[in-house]
């Protein structure tokens, strides 16, 4: 499937240019197909959704695995990043002396958890940016023999920082410590080998890049470590064979605790598979393209862009600051350009199903407010 054909698919297209998929992503048409079979199925046929449950939830994990470079049996499905993230958190060992390593730009549900008992008593280091950017020399200098964790975003929300999770991963098991990745700005956006790039945990969400809708998240467990104890059990965990006794599952299963959001489910599988048939290089080619020609763009216009311009230090996202952000936010809204806004922080987030006529309306839109000023 070619990008536009993939455009194709996406009504909101033919009305607006939507340029905010690291918040929410767009209904696609075979999203809007699948949710009326749902609550088809729902109001007439409801006996049905209760066996199905199963089988639909491991096609969404086989097919993620499919998407990322991973086995099926190392998906846990819950229902956002911040689940995840605070799970994968649950998965590790506090050790006394110990420290978890953060960068400059950490995300909120990456750094709370580690707040709570037992795990606050680690210490707490940031990695300080230099010239916008988290040097990995920088962060090898802060991890140690005693770091137990680094915890970052892969690409992260306020800056569009890519970082180069292989060479992390290196850094961090040389110290025999784990590395948890919040994916939630990446996963969807760019060509992502979890396998190939040693990450321990990797926490996203459906309703961003992945073309899916809120209320479902995935936590990538590695292989390595699907035998440790989950902070919790349900009846989704277990082999349900022994009621005196405790049966976890072997696989990333042993970490979900009942029946997923089955309307998002359903929702969800759509977009993966428009992702699996365009071919994830594909994916980030295009963003990649989008994103420079916006970075140039927004130069152009005098504005200060964080994102860096070279391709291997960002992903889909684009990050500037503007003074007047939330006017501006607002008068391109009111010009059918989606973006977003928070203080100073002005945000492009094009994807696969947007082009080059996309950014070039959100520039005009950005000269056409300068000029009512």
């Amino acid at each position: 499937m070619t990008p536009s054909e993939v455009r194709d698919l996406f009504p909101i297209v033919q009305e607006r240019a939507y340029l905010f998929s690291g918040g929410m992503a767009p209904a696609s048409t075979p999203m809007l197909t699948a949710l009326d079979h749902h609550l088809a199925a729902l109001a007439h046929r409801t006996g049905d959704l209760y066996p199905s449950f199963m089988e639909e939830t491991r096609a969404l994990r086989e097919r993620l695995a499919a998407l990322m470079g991973a086995d099926a049996e190392e998906i846990v499905v819950n229902d956002s990043t911040s689940a995840g993230s605070s799970l994968a958190v649950s998965l590790v060992t506090p050790t006394p002396g110990g420290n978890v390593v953060f960068d400059g730009f950490p995300y909120p549900s990456s750094v709370y958890p580690w707040m709570l008992p037992p795990r606050d008593m680690l210490e707490r280091r940031f990695v300080a940016p230099r010239d916008g950017l988290i040097h990995l020399e920088d962060m090898e200098r802060a991890i140690d023999d005693e770091t137990v964790a680094v915890s970052v975003s892969h690409v992260t929300p306020a800056q569009g920082f890519r970082h180069d999770l292989t060479a992390l991963a290196e850094i961090v098991h040389a110290h025999g410590a784990l590395l948890l990745v919040d994916g939630a700005q990446s996963a969807g956006a760019l060509n992502i080998n979890l396998h190939a790039s040693g990450v321990d945990f990797f926490a996203t969400t459906a309703m961003k890049w992945l073309l899916g809708t809120a209320g479902v998240g995935f936590l990538y467990v590695a292989k390595r470590h699907l035998e440790r104890q989950p902070p919790t059990a349900g009846w989704v965990s277990t082999t349900q064979t022994d009621m005196e006794r405790l049966r976890l599952l072997p696989s990333a299963e042993r970490f979900q605790l009942g029946m997923p959001n089955l309307m998002g489910v359903a929702a969800c599988l759509p977009g993966i598979e428009i992702l699996l048939e365009t071919g994830m290089e594909t994916v980030e080619s295009h963003v990649l393209d989008l994103t420079a020609h916006c970075i140039d763009g927004l130069r152009e216009r005098g504005i200060s862009v964080r994102t860096s311009s070279d391709p291997a230090l960002r992903g889909g996202v684009i990050a500037a600051e503007i003074d007047d952000a939330g006017d501006l936010q607002a008068y391109l809204t009111a010009q059918g350009v989606d973006t977003y806004f928070l203080r100073n922080l002005f945000r492009v987030d094009p994807h696969i199903f947007n082009d080059r006529s996309d950014i070039d309306r959100l520039l005009a839109g950005i000269d056409a407010f300068r000029a009512s000023q």
